[in-house]
């Protein structure tokens, strides 16, 4: 027994690392057993026609011709007894062709004993002995039903009379009939593919911590714990959250295509594409990864088809009807540099999407570490702030947030070197790269202007008898880097403007400029009853308006069984994103009524200080949850949809539990009192700012600010941190260790985020 214990002693850290697995391979094992496993029978139908109103009677046989551009598995049609005190008996035979060819695709065979005795409407599903796969466009075919009766009753078939689009005709017994029968169909069903996906994504957090715990017992350097943690989850939220998923991100991935396609093709010159108008290849389309809402036959898709090479010739590319989020490419070279390989690669759509995202989050990664390592003070909440399942879900995206992030994270870092840093004079090398940074962060996003302030805290010891010269022409570069950006005019003029008139005016000026605004338009009109909609452009940032989508809806297994009739979803008009630019807000003012278009503007809030009180103590009653929960990731994926990965609210209090921690962590520097309440102050400049740009355009007649989301205070919520009383400050040095307690909370995240998923 004593040989036991001096071994379980000498061994411990590798034996509770041992324990650790285990017990997360139990809790997955007890996910799957309890919510995973019987979901191979989930499958994602569309209605190819979901009117009928009429039923009529099939003798002999019917043949459908239908155009459809989608694979099809199974096919789900409304049928029902002529007599319900007569049900049809026998077989009913299902045989589609291609119309083109005559060519047999698939057939099935069904037992009409099986079919919903009734006139309530209910589909019956028909699969397909062959699986049916689309080639890649609108192909026509013929779908011939054929009843093999053995008793007196027959069977109809639902379907709507009248005002049949090209292509589509039905024939009924040798007669052809002015209509289309009810027809759903069905591209996939996730059977076994689920159980593989789970438990490779299980394997993968199991690895995470596995090397997590490992480089915490050799004792690793905290900024080297950080990289590893954010590449290796980040890379996890990107493949349970694809391309499409993130905040905007359609427009963020436009963006970064067209500025990969003006250097891919030589004939175009760089960036310098209309904001209506994006470049991809030919073949960089695919509408079912082109969607919002992440479900698992999404997942399934991408793995079909993410080895496909592309075929289109080297250097083509194609202008397609889609907006772009800004005039400016500065925040997304890295993204687009890495959709460029793809393109040299000759890499598929969906492996494209994943490089250029993969580029951000290693380049995320690599600055986020960094800062950690060059941060004199408060390095756990550095550390800690980089894992927020918020932080590595727009990392390991497309959008601008990704690089913004890193920038911000790493620029204060630096000047918090610089300024209480162990070096003692700083020479003119080390402020080139703080002004390569501001020069990057401050026309990107103006809210964080007042970041440049940091700069005041550095020592006139460290900097010479030119220290005000220095710092004086720092500021001064970043007032000019604002100045010259082309949104800075618009953006001051739609904070001041005093009518709705003015807004139209100088959106109309900046679309004939091609600029986009970096203030936020006005949303379009909604009736008072209704609730907002949903906005995911931080102030300061240019978004196109945001078009409703048609989520994919789910339908019963392929089997010839009675199934609840699915009701169409009609399409939503589109609405203006906040962050619109110029030449969106013109749609968006055209549209718009004139009680729309007078927002809390400068004038309108000096003259009406008690109705800006009530918006935002409103605002803060009203959204508080929603503010906590979008500022650590208590709300992921696409914000503008009807239902946001929502998480359980313990993880959010385990996250701001850890946010907590890091704040009472010993920082390991010394920083002066009163400079930590001057970084407090820029930190709250700029959520200032940002809260102060969302009012900007929300209108007067809005009960709470439009669009305010907490993620927009992530660039600055170390700083927020650094103020702490004495009194409270932990004991022990557990920095190390509150990084593996942050990648165990996202790993339960990350598996939250799955059964969400699966549960759509």
């Amino acid at each position: 027994m004593q040989n036991i214990l001096n071994f379980c002693n000498k061994h411990r850290r590798a034996l509770t690392g041992v324990l650790l697995c285990f017990v997360l391979f139990a809790v997955f094992a007890a996910v799957w057993l309890t919510h995973i496993r019987g979901q191979g029978d989930k499958s994602s139908s569309w209605a190819i026609n979901d009117q009928f109103h009429s039923f009529i009677p099939i003798e002999e046989q019917m043949e459908q011709r239908f155009t459809c551009d989608r694979d099809l598995l199974a096919l789900s049609l409304v049928l029902a007894a002529e007599d319900v005190d007569t049900p049809p008996e026998g077989d009913l035979e299902l045989v589609l062709t291609d119309s083109a060819t005559g060519e047999e695709l698939a057939r099935s065979t069904g037992d009409m004993r099986y079919i919903y005795n009734g006139w309530d409407n209910y589909y019956t599903t028909l699969g397909l002995d062959r699986f049916v796969e689309n080639p890649g466009q609108t192909a026509e075919y013929t779908l011939t039903l054929i009843p093999h009766y053995t008793g007196e009753g027959r069977l109809c078939v639902g379907y709507e009379a009248g005002g049949m689009p090209a292509g589509v005709a039905l024939t009924v017994d040798g007669e052809a009939v002015d209509g289309t029968v009810a027809l759903l169909g069905t591209e996939a069903r996730v059977g076994g593919f689920l159980t593989k996906f789970y438990w490779v994504f299980a394997a993968g957090c199991i690895a995470t911590a596995a090397l997590g715990w490992w480089l915490y017992c050799r004792g690793a350097a905290l900024h080297r714990l950080v990289f590893c943690g954010v590449l290796l989850l980040g890379f996890l939220f990107n493949v349970l959250l694809p391309p499409y998923a993130a905040p905007d991100e359609k427009y963020h991935i436009n963006q970064s295509f067209t500025l990969a396609s003006t250097i891919y093709n030589p004939h175009l010159p760089v960036a310098q594409s209309h904001i209506r108008d994006t470049l991809r290849r030919p073949s960089d389309q695919d509408a079912l990864i082109q969607v919002d809402e992440t479900t698992v036959f999404t997942w399934q898709h991408i793995v079909r088809v993410l080895g496909r090479p592309n075929t289109d010739p080297t250097g083509y590319t194609q202008d397609f009807p889609e907006y772009q989020v800004d005039s400016s490419y500065t925040l997304y070279w890295i993204s687009g540099l890495g959709v460029l390989v793809g393109f040299w690669l000759h890499l598929g759509f969906a492996a494209t999407l994943y490089l250029g995202r993969l580029a951000n989050l290693a380049f995320f990664a690599f600055l986020s570490a960094w800062a950690v390592k060059r941060a004199p003070v408060a390095k756990p909440v550095f550390a800690t702030a980089a894992l927020l399942p918020m932080t590595l879900h727009l990392a390991a995206s497309y959008s601008r947030d990704s690089n913004l992030l890193a920038l911000c994270f790493f620029f204060s870092a630096l000047l918090l070197d610089l300024a209480f840093g162990p070096r003692e004079r700083i020479g003119w090398k080390q402020l080139v790269l703080p002004v390569v940074l501001a020069v990057l962060i401050v026309p990107s996003k103006v809210v964080y202007l007042p970041l440049a302030a940091l700069i005041l805290l550095i020592p006139a010891a460290r900097l010479g008898r030119f220290s005000r010269w220095i710092k004086g022409g720092f500021l001064a570069v970043c007032a000019a880097a604002f100045l010259l950006n082309s949104g800075a005019a618009v953006a001051l003029t739609n904070f001041t403007q005093t009518s709705g008139t003015a807004a139209a005016g100088a959106a109309s000026l900046i679309a004939q400029e091609q600029a986009l605004s970096q203030e936020e338009p006005a949303p379009a009109a909604q009736s008072e009853s209704a609730p907002e909609p949903p906005a995911s452009a931080a102030p300061g940032e240019s978004a196109p308006e945001t078009p409703a989508s048609e989520p994919q809806s789910e339908s019963a297994p392929a089997t010839s069984v009675p199934q609840a009739q699915g009701e169409s979803v009609p399409e939503q008009p589109a609405t203006a994103a906040p962050g619109g630019g110029g030449a969106v807000q013109t749609d968006a003012n055209s549209m718009s009524t004139e009680e729309d278009l007078t927002c809390y503007t400068l004038p309108y809030i000096l003259s009406h200080p008690l109705d800006t009180f009530e918006l935002c103590v409103r605002s803060v009653v009203e959204e508080g949850d929603h503010y906590l929960s979008t500022l650590v990731g208590g709300t992921l994926g696409y914000f503008g949809l009807d239902k946001p990965l929502d998480l359980a609210w313990g993880w959010v209090l385990a996250l701001y539990a850890l946010l907590a921690l890091a704040w009472l962590c010993p920082d390991g520097g010394a920083m002066p009192l009163p400079a930590r309440w001057g970084t407090l102050a820029a930190g709250l400049c700029c959520c200032g700012l940002a809260v102060l740009g969302c009012i900007s355009w929300t209108p007067t007649y809005y009960d709470t600010i439009y669009g305010f989301q907490g993620r927009y205070f992530l660039p600055v919520l170390p700083l927020l941190l650094l103020v702490r009383p004495r009194a409270l400050c932990l004991a022990g040095d557990c920095r190390r260790g509150l990084v593996m307690a942050a990648v165990l909370v996202d790993i339960g995240v990350l598996l939250n985020v799955f059964l969400a998923v699966v549960a759509r």
